[in-house]
């Protein structure tokens, strides 16, 4: 159900999985598997060690489609479906099995409102600090389970959850707006240092990283009624307390609850899905 290119080195090393397009409309991360899968055919790139497993479209039918699902959203059932009755459940399962054979994972995706690239940080163990640095993403966001633990309902499972339960170091990476060029080039970037960092090729060298700026989730809002942003909200745009951040048609307002950013606004969020995010600095 799911193409995989699987490239192995001579010497023995971790089994390497990147994935790109679990939403179909997130198309940089299969752009930047693609860029580095011909440069490893046309021999511009060796894989000295392990093994790279390569899921360049892990939503099919949405990918042509050019939309974020066909059915449900990939990444909040990932998970095993014993009796799966939706397309992504069957995704989910296929996926599962790939997650189970990798040693260590990079997700790409992209975002709605704002270029900055981000990663997030869920599960805080020196092993993942130390995999995410290496990556050069200036922006972490970090919470995310702990957020989603009061929420299920919105959250049957994730990839980094997923990976996290079967035991595999993982990182989800935000390359930056859906139709930015250059969210391309950050999943690239990040792909090829990730790669580097666990010894699969040479050194990769994408400049010096700066110390990167670390934020918390602290609050969901899901689209529970009509309304609109009172501006238009980038990522990581700052909030003061009490700052009004959606006006609702029926002449309520939704309010910042702390001095802290904005993050992953979604003006065109469907209903019940999650429409925006508030976040705080991470001490």
């Amino acid at each position: 159900m799911l193409k995989q290119l699987v490239f192995k080195g001579a010497a023995e090393g971790p089994v390497f999985l990147v994935t790109g397009a679990v939403h179909g409309n997130e198309k940089c991360g299969t752009a930047a598997i693609g860029r580095l899968v011909m440069e490893i055919e046309s021999g511009l790139v060796s894989i000295g060690k392990g093994t790279l497993v390569c899921v360049p479209v892990c939503n099919p039918r949405a990918y042509a489609l050019h939309k974020r699902q066909a059915e449900a959203n990939l990444n909040r059932v990932m998970v095993r479906h014993t009796s799966p009755s939706l397309y992504e459940h069957h995704l989910a399962n296929a996926l599962a099995d790939i997650i189970d054979g990798c040693d260590v994972m990079l997700d790409l995706h992209s975002y709605s409102s704002g270029v900055r690239p981000f990663l997030f940080l869920d599960s805080d163990t020196p092993n993942h600090r130390k995999y995410a640095a290496a990556l050069g993403i200036p922006f972490w966001i970090t919470g995310w389970d702990d957020l989603y633990a009061g929420a299920q309902d919105l959250n049957a499972g994730d990839t980094m959850t997923y990976a996290k339960s079967a035991g595999k170091l993982g990182l989800l990476v935000e390359c930056g707006q859906h139709e930015d060029p250059a969210a391309i080039l950050h999943g690239y970037h990040a792909l090829r240092r990730a790669v580097a960092h666990f010894g699969l090729t040479a050194p990769y060298d994408a400049g010096d990283a700066a110390k990167p700026q670390v934020n918390r989730l602290t609050k969901i809002v899901t689209k529970d009624k009509a309304g609109h942003f009172a501006k238009t909200w980038q990522h990581l745009d700052p909030v003061r307390k009490g700052e009004t951040v959606i006006f609702y048609d029926d002449g309520s307002t939704l309010d910042a609850p702390a001095d802290g950013v904005v993050i992953m606004p979604a003006p065109l969020a469907e209903p019940g899905s999650e429409w925006i995010y508030f976040g705080t600095a991470d001490a």
